[in-house]
């Protein structure tokens, strides 16, 4: 008796609907997993690239004995208008901080006597043009509420701290550092080719009262307006599933 054989063409509906099942399952643990690793990424390479500009400073200034020239000012000219490629998240953590005389000698005898300047639509890997600071200069600094968050005083104090952008003209490159680091952002809307994506170092220009005699490095954040102790917190978040 001779057995009968079938060819079969392909799959049943049932078996279909299996494959699709297996696979809807599969991008449910995926897809977690790569957005997680995503942001892990981020935030574990922004606490790196915060500690790492932040001794390149350090370095620079006792290598030097000064800090470096020629970061990037934040703004397109020394009337404090702002680069328009700035995220909103740093933008929600600086002021204006218009320099007189007496605050801007603070910065020429740390050595900081010229800033990057861009034009407007300016993204991170355009060059700066170096300009020099003048008593009536207006730079960006931190907001009270910014100084109070990243743990910098327990009551914000205004003009107190003036922010610069790490950028590509800056002196720190090519010596203590190789070039300007740029932020690995969390999602493409803070592609570096579209917002300004180096790193912010803050000095102190003044006591809360009086200038100091010489401007010191306070902290470095990122181009979303957070410091060292966020990024240390996201990630861990992250990792803890929270």
């Amino acid at each position: 008796m001779n057995a009968k054989t079938y060819n079969r063409g392909g799959f049943t509906l049932v078996e279909l609907i299996v494959v699709l099942m297996v696979l809807v399952g599969l991008a449910a643990v995926l897809i977690p997993a790569v957005t997680d690793m995503v942001q892990r990424t981020s935030s574990s390479t922004s606490v790196s690239n915060i500690s790492e500009v932040a001794n390149s400073v350090q370095r620079y200034e006792t290598q030097f004995l000064s800090y470096p020239n020629n970061l990037d000012s934040l703004s397109v000219d020394l009337a404090g208008d702002d680069l328009d490629t700035l995220s909103t998240g740093l933008t929600a953590v600086l002021e204006d901080v218009t320099l007189t005389a007496l605050t801007r000698a603070p910065l020429t005898q740390a050595g900081i006597t010229s800033v990057g300047q861009h034009t407007e639509d300016d993204t991170s890997f355009e060059p700066a043009a170096a300009t020099a600071l003048t008593d009536t200069s207006v730079l960006k600094g931190l907001t009270t509420a910014a100084q109070e968050a990243l743990g910098l005083e327990t009551t914000g104090v205004a003009g107190k701290y003036v922010v610069f952008g790490l950028g590509t003209i800056s002196d720190l490159n090519g010596r203590t550092n190789i070039d300007a680091p740029i932020y690995f952002p969390a999602n493409g809307s803070l592609n570096p080719d579209t917002v300004y994506g180096r790193f912010i170092i803050v000095f102190q220009i003044t006591d809360g009262v009086d200038p100091l005699s010489r401007a010191k490095l306070a902290t470095v954040i990122t181009p979303v307006g957070t410091g060292l102790s966020t990024g240390l917190s996201d990630y861990f978040d992250t990792i803890s599933g929270i």
